[in-house]
């Protein structure tokens, strides 16, 4: 008598277990306003920030700053991608064999780097920012 109710308990255990494997699980609820929301639009890209600074040699340097750890600089007849580096105070940047630090955003020294300088050893040039008051 023991044996057909142990062999009938098995079978209705494994009945149980195949119920569970065959049920396909519940997907979880959304807020109805989420489900039928379109998508949010892509931030739009920041303006890349150009500024064209006069320098005490007479010439020009155009400035851009495409993020934050990037100048994109025109001065000389060239264009140069110059990247962050350490500074004390402003904002120092360097690549291509030119140096150029700022101060804020009005005033700036700009240097060529001979080759090995991580830091320009000549005389920079000052170049300032025309006033935005006027």
């Amino acid at each position: 008598m023991i044996r057909p109710l142990f062999v009938a308990g098995l079978a209705v255990l494994a009945l149980a277990a195949c119920e569970r494997k065959t049920q396909a699980p519940k997907p979880a609820p959304t807020p109805d306003g989420l489900a039928q929301s379109p998508a949010p639009p892509a931030p739009a890209a920041p303006a890349v920030k150009e500024i064209v600074y006069a320098c005490a040699d007479g010439q020009a340097l155009k400035a851009r700053y495409p993020d934050d750890k990037t100048a994109v600089v025109e001065y000389g007849g060239k264009t140069r991608t110059l990247t962050v580096a350490m500074s004390a105070s402003g904002a120092r940047y360097v690549g291509e064999g030119l140096q150029w630090w700022t101060k804020g955003m009005t005033d700036g020294l700009v240097s060529e780097l001979k080759p090995g300088e991580d830091v320009a050893s000549g005389k920079p040039v000052e170049c300032l920012a025309p006033s935005e008051a006027g």
